[in-house]
């Protein structure tokens, strides 16, 4: 039987390939990327270095002025502001003074009708000729009142001398004794009569007084040199002065010199001393600052709202005259101030480290800050001084100029990424 040649033969044989090779590979691949995801999964939960996660801010400790200020805000005023009024009522006849012109002491503002006070002040004078001419009437009453005294008295003496002769009768004696006795009646009268009159003459004389003052009066005149900042009536309208004075005009008397009334509150009065510092500025010229000084803390307070204020008066300058009486000027009063001191900022005294609590030491002892070579966190015991509005004074500490403190403490971005 003849044999066929099998294909391939005469060559070596190899070796079957396993099918499961290519599941062996992804399977380490697969365990391959499960620990690099649990590696990096690790260190991203893993703790940190609270120094590699936390930036701390620093500030240097400096020597300078300490101030603490208060804020507060008031009108402007003149240092002297007079209201103007009447005393008598009636129409306005005249205005001789407008806004804003400057007045001397004595000159005219304006006139209220003169006509009713000048027939009053001619009633009282022709009221006291008539008084006058009563007093002459008087005294010629007892002129004759005491001539007939002395001719009684007369008859009398001669009725004494007839009457022991028979020459005059005993009746007749009494008929003159009685007519002196009367006459003697008559004269005190009259004399009684002369002092009511002349009483009547200095009542009228006052009212004549009176009449002129009120017709003096018409005439309003400036009582100061100043400025009128104010005309609150117009020709011819009436003024009623029965029951309070009208005014008629406000007169400044200097404005280069102004003060303000400013309303502090009563947590803040206690700092507030005369001769105080302070700056202010006014809506008019938001970019400009004034200054003055403290010059009156008045003890009057005042209650708005529950809340009770003080008015301080402040005074300042005001050479060119920007400064209008009313406007409102916002202050700021330096209450105390420490010059060439070693501060610390605020934010450096009010810091804590996280779990750290506030120091339970003396109440003015306080605890800063600073960073060690390594960078970890080291406590400094100082005693505060005066505690302005941005920096604190160090009175006491084992601190020194130019060392850094730290203000305050945040995360660093990237921490917990990596």
């Amino acid at each position: 039987m003849e044999t066929k040649p099998t294909p391939n033969a005469g060559l070596k044989s190899r070796p079957a390939r396993s099918r499961s090779t290519p599941g062996l590979r992804k399977l380490l691949l697969a365990f391959g990327l499960c620990v690099a995801l649990g590696l990096g999964l690790w260190l991203w939960i893993a703790p940190r270095d609270a120094s590699d996660a936390t930036i701390y801010e620093t500030r240097s400790l400096t020597l300078g002025t300490v101030e603490r200020t208060i804020s507060a805000t008031g009108p402007v005023k003149a240092l002297v502001t007079v209201d103007v009024g009447s005393q008598l009522s009636g129409p306005i006849a005249e205005m001789k003074a407008d806004f804003n012109d400057r007045v001397k002491e004595g000159d005219l503002l304006a006139v209220i009708d003169r006509g009713p006070f000048e027939a009053a002040h001619a009633s009282a004078v022709a009221d006291l000729a008539i008084a006058r001419a009563e007093i002459g009437l008087r005294r010629a009453a007892i002129a004759k009142t005491r001539h007939q005294l002395a001719q009684f008295e007369r008859d009398a003496g001669r009725y004494k001398r007839l009457t022991p002769s028979g020459s005059a009768s005993r009746m007749q004696l009494e008929h003159a004794e009685t007519d002196i006795a009367t006459t003697k009646d008559d004269l005190a009268l009259a004399e009684a009569q002369l002092e009511s009159a002349e009483g009547l003459v200095a009542r009228r004389e006052a009212v004549v007084r009176q009449a002129r003052i009120d017709l003096d009066r018409t005439m309003i005149r400036s009582p100061i040199d100043g400025v009128v900042v104010d005309r609150k009536m117009q020709p011819g309208q009436t003024v009623a002065a029965t029951y309070q004075t009208p005014i008629l005009f406000q007169i400044a008397q200097d404005l280069s010199q102004i003060q303000i009334w400013a309303q502090v509150d009563e947590a803040d009065i206690g700092i507030v001393r005369a001769g105080a510092s302070a700056s202010f500025t006014v809506e008019a010229f938001p970019e400009k600052t004034f200054t003055g000084t403290v010059d009156q803390v008045r003890l009057a307070s005042t209650k708005t709202s529950g809340v009770i204020t003080y008015t301080v008066i402040v005074r300042a300058e005001n050479p060119q005259l920007e400064l209008y009486p009313e406007m409102t000027a916002t202050i700021r009063i330096v209450g105390a101030k420490r010059e060439n001191v070693l501060h610390a900022p605020n934010d450096a005294l009010r810091f804590r480290p996280p779990g750290v609590e506030a120091s339970k030491g003396a109440q003015d002892q306080s605890r800063i800050w600073t960073l060690g070579p390594d960078g970890a966190l080291q406590p400094r015991t100082i005693r505060a001084g005066l505690k302005g509005d941005a920096v604190t004074e160090i009175a006491e500490g084992d601190v020194h100029a130019g060392e850094m403190v730290v203000v305050r403490a945040r995360r660093r971005p990237d921490a917990g990424k990596h």
